[in-house]
């Protein structure tokens, strides 16, 4: 029933909010992104509504699904050879470094799944203290050896940082690809200071992008992303951590998205497959959509949505 292959290991998980093992089945689909092997099932948590993965790959093997091209495993900004992408990495690292900054805050900073580094040395460019997280040894080997980054190959539990020692912690695409989600940010909870700052950008389940494409809805993204929650109940359940919401938004990359989803429609439903996504992105295409993705997210309805918390106490 459950088609994997066979260097990657399976198993089933309660869900890691409320405990709970009875589910409902939601649906099964493809690596639609990166067409590695593999049918996965989504199922939603019968006794707190949390969809997530499962049966899943363990922690162990997954990575299986993080090769070196998958895309968030992006080169340094200075070494991308398309002008048009490195203007928009850029401004992309640009928005969300602003963003941050936006709320006032300065000091020590925490990238939880950073990857290759490109946001971290963008923080640690304009004099933020920056550190990161990253379970991938390939791409956590290319922040430390080429952007000389202070990363820590492994995960959020077993970070060697001391309690309240971050003023702002990130997760930027990040959340749903935790295997333990629940049992992370109580964790992030100690590592914050008082009053400290929370960025979790995550899939909108309430989306306009996440209803026109279904199955074939980026946000999915199976095998790699293992939890997906409505955004009232993330923030009802960070609340109950002691997190106080104060800024939902959504922070670039909307169009970028917008390109990507049809992309995955088009080849889910075998019409247009060769479309690539430099084609939709590319600076006209971008400056003419503006006005529309512009008021898309302003609404909140884009793919992903970026939730600030601030830690109380």
């Amino acid at each position: 029933m459950y088609d994997f292959p066979p260097d990657v290991d399976l198993e089933f998980a309660a869900c890691d909010h409320c405990g709970a093992e009875e589910y409902e089945i939601v649906f099964s689909g493809p690596d639609r992104l990166l067409h590695l092997p593999g049918t996965f099932q989504v199922v939603r948590c019968a006794q707190c509504g949390w969809l997530r993965q499962n049966p899943r790959p363990t922690i162990e093997s997954i990575g299986f699904y993080y090769p070196p091209y998958y895309e968030n495993f992006a080169i340094a900004v200075e070494e991308e050879p398309n002008w048009w992408r490195r203007v928009n990495r850029r401004y992309g690292l640009w928005k969300r470094r602003r963003f941050v900054e936006g709320f006032g805050v300065r000091g020590r900073l925490l990238d939880v799944g950073c990857a290759t580094g490109s946001f971290l040395a963008e923080m640690a460019r304009h004099q933020w203290e920056a550190y990161g997280i990253e379970p991938n040894e390939y791409a956590a080997d290319y922040a430390r050896r080429k952007l000389g980054l202070e990363v820590h190959l492994g995960t959020i539990e077993d970070a060697p940082f001391p309690h309240h020692y971050f003023d702002v912690v990130t997760l930027w695409d990040v959340f749903e690809h935790l295997h333990w989600p629940w049992r992370d940010l109580q964790k992030l909870l100690v590592l914050l200071k008082p009053g400290g700052l929370l960025f979790l950008r995550v899939p909108n389940l309430g989306g306009i992008e996440a209803k026109l494409f279904g199955r074939a809805w980026i946000g999915w993204d199976l095998p790699r992303h293992l939890y997906f929650v409505p955004t009232a109940s993330l923030e009802q359940a960070l609340g109950e951590l002691g997190f106080e919401l104060i800024a939902k938004r959504t922070v670039a990359t909307a169009y970028q998205f917008w390109a990507l989803n049809i992309q995955l429609y088009l080849r889910a439903h075998k019409v247009g497959t060769k479309l690539p996504v430099e084609f939709l992105t590319n600076p006209v295409m971008r400056a003419a959509h503006a006005p529309l993705f512009h008021l898309i997210g302003r609404f909140g309805l884009a793919t992903t949505i970026t939730l600030v918390f601030r830690k109380q106490g």
